[in-house]
């Protein structure tokens, strides 16, 4: 099959959740699909871009329009927000070359897929009326688009936004053949939301690539944190980029450490190292701000840790960041709504005030083989149903099949 899927940002190299989802979901798809990824992404002024993630995955950005890009500016001064998806919804009229790129590859595709609904309204009217067209959410945009705009002053303007946010994502999900949500919970805010068939609505997770062992010993270990003069006591890690649900949830977990009387050290790694903080107020514990790093940097950090902080506050779907926590057998201090999409039991150590976190950070010192035994069951349950080849197995073969009506 030929598979076109669309992109409102470039996807390489990937910083965040979204563009980990792009790289790592279509590229363990059989070689037998061709994939072609078209993003719009509003900074490329030049020339078009073009690469390969695979050998049959390539991914195609072609040249933006001026114009969109000075719209872009011109809402984010307005607004405060970075609008870039919503505004190819709404806003943008898109360059020559994107609109020719596009027509060209999703004319000749068998398959369509909007991941996001803000494409969607331009690539599907390019599809051959036996095309097999797709939303594959990544949220409920609408959901999360809500608590989004609401934190600008520009009342009106945002209201304008969200109303179409809203009629997207409808036509998005109502034209498409089939609908993909990240959990369970997602899938049923969609057909509740959009008034869709259950039939027409199946989960494709979130995952992770589940390695066969841990990659450091003890003694590794003990010399990874002996070479970072770690403070004495716990190492905890929070991975996060700067988008402002990631910020927000290490802003308040860390005042929720201070309070529990934490005084050991925190990993952060990711883009949240660029959010400002000039505001936040000292704590009594080690902070160290690693920013973005590669797998393996990422991997040695996590190895190196005795906890994972999921204390989640806003955002929607699934964090990625919590299967890398389930897949290194980190034990995962969450509270309910950092749990999300994991439906199986005692797999985390559950948290929600700064009461529960001292008791739980207690217990991690004093009896670690409690938090190991629970750390193991999720590192299961990541193997069983979070490995992204399982993951992209299986909406390969639904894909293939024309997703029968099965409801998961």
């Amino acid at each position: 099959m030929r598979i076109t899927v669309l992109s409102t940002f470039d996807i390489w190299p990937p910083r965040d959740g979204g563009q980990f989802r792009y790289s790592e979901l279509w590229t363990k798809f059989s070689s037998r699909h061709e994939i072609t990824i078209v993003a719009y992404e509003f900074r490329n002024l030049v020339s078009d871009r073009r690469y390969r993630l695979a050998g049959n995955v390539e991914v195609v950005v072609p040249r933006a329009s001026d114009g969109d890009a000075r719209h872009f500016a011109h809402m984010l001064e307005r607004t405060g927000l970075w609008l870039q998806d919503i505004l190819c919804l709404v806003d943008y009229r898109f360059s020559d070359e994107f609109l020719r790129t596009l027509a060209g590859i999703v004319s000749s595709s068998d398959v369509v897929v909007a991941s996001h609904p803000y494409l969607a309204h331009v690539a599907y009217p390019f599809a051959r009326r036996d095309a097999l067209r797709v939303y594959e959410s990544y949220n409920v945009e609408y959901d999360i688009k809500d608590r989004y705009l609401h934190t600008s002053a520009a009342k009106n303007e945002t209201a304008r936004l969200l109303a179409q946010v809203r009629q997207g994502e409808r036509c998005a999900a109502q034209q498409a053949h089939h609908v993909t949500a990240v959990s369970a919970n997602d899938r049923s805010r969609l057909i509740e939301l959009y008034d869709l068939d259950e039939r027409q609505v199946s989960v494709v997770p979130n995952g992770v690539n589940v390695r066969d062992s841990r990659v450091l010993s003890p003694a590794e270990r003990d010399d990874v944190r002996r070479r970072l003069k770690l403070h004495p006591g716990l190492v905890g890690i929070f991975i996060g980029s700067v988008y402002s649900a990631n910020v927000e949830s290490y802003r308040r977990g860390r005042l929720l450490l201070e309070e529990a009387g934490f005084r050991g050290s925190m990993f952060l790694v990711g883009s949240i190292n660029t959010a400002p903080r000039t505001d936040w107020p000292e704590v009594g514990f080690d902070e160290r701000w690693f920013g973005f790093v590669d797998d393996d940097e990422k991997l040695l950090l996590l190895e190196s840790a005795d906890f994972a902080l999921q204390l989640i506050y806003d955002g929607a779907g699934t964090n990625l960041k919590l299967f890398d926590y389930m897949a290194a057998e980190l034990p995962i201090i969450a509270n309910a709504f950092g749990s999300r999409g994991v439906e199986e039991e005692d797999w985390f150590l559950p948290v929600e005030t700064a009461a529960d976190l001292a008791t739980t950070l207690a217990a991690l010192a004093e009896r670690p083989e409690e938090a190991a035994r629970v750390a193991e069951r999720a590192r299961r349950i990541a193997r069983e149903r979070f490995d992204w080849r399982a993951i992209a197995g299986d909406f390969e073969a639904r894909m293939e099949r024309g997703f029968p009506a099965a409801v998961d």
